[in-house]
C-alpha cells in the first residue's frame, strides 16, 4: 500500500527518528509517534494507522506486545514488531497477538521494507 500511514511506537527517541527517516525514504507517511504502550493504544484509536511499527520494550506500565494485543482487540491493524528482543519466547509471545512480522534491531531498511510490504499485503498473520 503506497503512502500508507504508519504509527511508530518506540521509547528511544533517536531510534524513532531513524525509523521515521527510513520510512520517508521508502515512501510511507508517519502519522504519529508513541513512546509508551498506553500512548500507542490511544493514538491507534485516534489516528487509525494503516500499520504500526511496535518496539517490544517500552516505557510505562506495559510493553509493546501487550499494547498490540489491546489495539487488536478493537482494530485489525497490522503490527510489525521492531526489537532487539529476538529470542524464541519473545517471538512466540508476540505471535500470540496474531502478528508474526518481526524486524530485529539494528533495523536494516531493506528488511523493514519487506516486512511492511508483507504486513500491508496481508501475507502471513496480522494483516
Amino acid at each position: 500500500m503506497e503512502n500508507a500511514g504508519i504509527l511508530i511506537v518506540e521509547d528511544e527517541r533517536i531510534i524513532a527518528l531513524d525509523l521515521r527517516s527510513k520510512l520517508a525514504k521508502l515512501g510511507y507517511t508517519v502519522i504519529g509517534l508513541a513512546h509508551t504502550g498506553l500512548e500507542a493504544v490511544r493514538l491507534a484509536a485516534e489516528l487509525s494507522p494503516d500499520l504500526i511499527l511496535m518496539d517490544i520494550i517500552l516505557d510505562g506500565s506495559f510493553d509493546g506486545i501487550e499494547a498490540a494485543r489491546r489495539i487488536r482487540e478493537h482494530r485489525e491493524i497490522p503490527v510489525v514488531f521492531v526489537s532487539a528482543c529476538n529470542d524464541v519466547s519473545t517471538k512466540e509471545r508476540a505471535g500470540r497477538t496474531g502478528c508474526l512480522h518481526f524486524v530485529s534491531k539494528p533495523v536494516d531498511a531493506r528488511e523493514l521494507a519487506e516486512r511492511i510490504h508483507e504486513a500491508l499485503s496481508g501475507n502471513g498473520e496480522c494483516g
